[in-house]
């Protein structure tokens, strides 16, 4: 049997990043695995309220990794400030296990959502598995790190076993990142084989864009699953075409639905207009056209950057309900509350795509970082690129504003994967580069 278990742990101390702004009045924080809001406003003087107000954090315990907060600049700091590693037991690194040469099958077979109280070694338990397999099909870094309402992926051994069987001699490593589909999110699927193989595929019957690197030897595949995609099976189809012949794969992937939730938007001063659905898909349709062209070269090199030194007002996914209505539609970036002229950084290198004035969006700007990956800013001040620019990350590329179909100054952020809004959240958290 070609299959070997293998866990992917990446141990290492975290570190606090400063950055004064330019008037000197506040600085940066980026945050950090293992750190909480508590923590952080300790280290600069604050109490967690103070510090939850200064960036318009509703709910303190609901902060990501890599999220930029404002924090009063301090003087006397001249260097990064340290905090304790608390993702490892020592404060010595310890290198990552590589797939370099080994077989990977890590495939989902049912799902557990988190709940209260739960730990990950009680959730193995009950499965039969240990808490290193649950880790790492999760794609799970830290296993003292999981939250009530989250989405586990159970691998099944008799699914990796009947894969086995179907996939070609000259696969050795098949492997879904993070190990789950999920409504609103991106899944990777990273493909190595031994002969140089032409693959090509469809996930729940529409076409997959395949990238072959390294003399058609290693092969990655990203999808991003729409918005309500309804939880349930769905196929997974490749053909695989080497110097052998042409084999085929199908196997039925589990989706699960994506835990968000709703709010209420008032608009005012007319633009309520712009709720006009022929307005919107006009919109979206431009969108679309902008985001249609794939891009072989991959700009990006790891994961995004935050876009602004703001807190999160509304994430992705949220159901909306305007002046009212139904909740009828979703929230399809995440909101960032700048106050107006803060400057928009680039996340990742790309080429500017969009500068446009739009009726919904504003003053919007599309960045296409290759790969079929796309980043957008919506609801600009200022926009300071034109298309065909090629931007670097941390180049900023506008101001945060408030025109076109908003409430108040803020940046809405977007990242399209393929044609489909994704959480673009998931990818300042995650890194889709191996």
């Amino acid at each position: 049997m070609r299959f070997v278990a293998l866990v992917l742990l990446l141990l290492g101390a975290s570190v606090s990043v400063l950055a004064q702004n330019s008037e000197g009045d506040y600085g940066i924080h980026v945050v950090q695995r293992g750190e909480n809001l508590f923590r952080i406003a300790l280290s600069y003087d604050l109490t967690t309220e103070e510090l939850a107000t200064l960036n318009g954090i509703q709910n303190p315990a609901d902060i990501q990794v890599g999220q930029r907060l404002l924090v009063p600049a301090q003087a006397d700091v001249a260097a990064p400030v340290p905090t304790v590693a608390l993702d490892s037991p020592s404060s010595t690194p310890t290198a990552p296990v590589t797939p370099s040469d080994q077989s990977i099958i890590s495939l989902p077979g049912t799902t557990h959502v988190v709940q209260d109280g739960e730990t990950l070694f009680r959730i193995a338990s009950a499965y039969g598995l240990t808490v290193a397999d649950l880790a790492a099909a999760n794609d799970i870094i830290d296993p003292t790190r999981i939250f009530a309402g989250q989405t586990l992926s159970i691998p099944n051994t008799e699914a990796v076993a009947a894969a086995l069987e179907l996939l070609p001699e000259t696969v050795d490593t098949f492997y879904l990142v993070p190990g789950i589909f999920v409504e609103g999110r991106t899944t990777q699927l990273r493909i190595r084989t031994t002969l140089p193989t032409e693959i090509t595929g469809t996930f729940a019957d529409v076409p997959m864009v395949v990238i072959a690197d390294n003399e058609q030897l290693q092969h990655t595949i990203l999808v991003g699953t729409p918005v309500f995609t309804e939880a349930g099976e769905y196929p997974l189809q490749l053909l695989f075409s080497d110097a052998n012949g042409v084999v085929e794969f199908e196997l039925l992937f589990g989706v699960a639905a994506g835990t968000y939730g709703s709010e209420f938007i008032n608009l005012q001063d007319g633009r309520d207009v712009l709720l006009n659905a022929n307005v919107e898909e006009a919109e979206l349709d431009l969108l679309r056209n902008a985001t249609a062209a794939f891009t072989p070269e991959r700009y990006w090199d790891g994961s995004m950057s935050i876009p602004v030194a703001a807190g999160i007002t509304s994430r992705f996914g949220t159901l909306r309900s305007y002046n009212g209505g139904e909740f009828d539609r979703y929230h399809s970036g995440t909101d960032f509350a700048g106050a107006p002229g803060t400057p928009i950084l680039a996340p990742a290198p790309g080429r500017v795509v969009l500068a446009d004035t739009l009726n919904v969006r504003g003053n919007a700007t599309m960045i296409d970082h290759g790969w079929g990956i796309y980043t957008g800013y919506w609801h600009q001040s200022e926009i300071y690129v034109v298309p065909g620019d090629f931007v670097t990350t941390g180049q900023t590329i506008g101001t945060v504003g408030s025109t076109g179909r908003v409430t108040g100054a803020h940046l809405h952020w977007e990242l399209w994967v393929n044609g489909v809004p994704v959480d673009p959240m998931q990818w300042v958290q995650q890194d889709f580069v191996w």
